[in-house]
């Protein structure tokens, strides 16, 4: 009697991946190895096979030194674990070869920089402005939200001069990758303890607290530029973990060959089977 098929949900790959079990790695593959690569399209502006390498460093580090990175991730909700693979991935093509020389003299991405452009606007346009600003189209920016980004107009004319590019963008795809995913790694150091956990976010983003509750950290996230990139890339995980088309099998198996996972047992040859080799 063959056992029965094992059915993956988040917390059992999240489980058996650090197991080593070999199933569990194929599932987080295809559960969510979509959604690394289009993040490295729009963030990074990178094709399909340079996004490869990407992703395949990524499942190596993750799965490295007994699994060490995976284990440090999130084990509480599928969003915040995605939202550390994000950080992971960013971070690895800020470091790769395509990103290594390219000069990023006139950055537009300073925190300072960021921080005057959004100043002294509500969240929902500080949101919208930070999704413009790393490479996406008013119509992506329609479908993460759920909400026109009309509401938003007067916001998009502070993206003149050096911004506007993205003004003019016709694809999801960043024009300054480089300059762009320095931003994204380097403002995580302004992280202090006074800042919002993820979970809290994902909480407030599903509608799961009151308005005495979320008042305080939307605030927070309002003010510190730290959080409010933390919070647009969950908000970003959650809507490419549904949209993005699935990895095919063949992908899924390349990517395999980095990660140290026992081995599926070959099946028993008969006989006749052995002797006609």
């Amino acid at each position: 009697m063959k056992p029965a098929p094992v059915i993956f949900t988040f917390h059992k790959i999240r489980e058996q991946s650090e197991q080593g079990n070999g199933a569990a790695w194929r599932a987080l593959l295809d559960f969510y190895g979509a959604a690394l690569f289009r993040l490295l399209e729009i963030h990074a502006a990178m094709s399909t096979p340079e996004a490869f390498l990407i992703v395949q460093q990524t499942m190596a580090r993750l799965s490295g030194n007994k699994f060490e990175k995976l284990r440090a991730t999130s084990r509480q909700s599928e969003r915040e674990f995605l939202g550390d693979l994000r950080g992971l991935l960013l971070e690895a093509a800020l470091g790769s070869a395509a990103f290594k020389e390219t000069s990023t003299h006139g950055n537009p991405f300073t925190s300072e920089k960021i921080t005057k452009v959004l100043d002294g606007l509500p969240l929902l346009h500080k949101e919208m402005l930070l999704f413009k600003l790393g490479g996406y189209t008013e119509q992506t920016i329609e479908r993460i939200m759920r909400l026109s980004p009309r509401v938003a107009e007067k916001a998009f004319e502070r993206l003149s001069g050096e911004y506007q590019p993205v003004r003019q963008l016709q694809q999801d795809r960043n024009p300054w990758p480089a300059a762009w995913l320095a931003f994204v790694t380097q403002v995580q150091v302004l992280k202090t303890e006074h800042c919002t956990p993820a979970h809290e976010m994902v909480r407030i983003h599903d509608g799961q607290v009151s308005w005495y509750e979320k008042e305080p950290v939307e605030k927070h996230v309002s003010e510190c530029l730290r959080c409010l990139e933390a919070w647009t890339g969950l908000r970003e995980v959650g809507y490419w973990r549904r949209a993005a088309d699935p990895l095919s099998s063949s992908e899924i198996e390349r990517l395999m060959g980095v990660i140290p996972v026992e081995k599926t047992p070959a099946k028993n040859r008969s006989f006749f089977a052995r002797l006609r080799r």
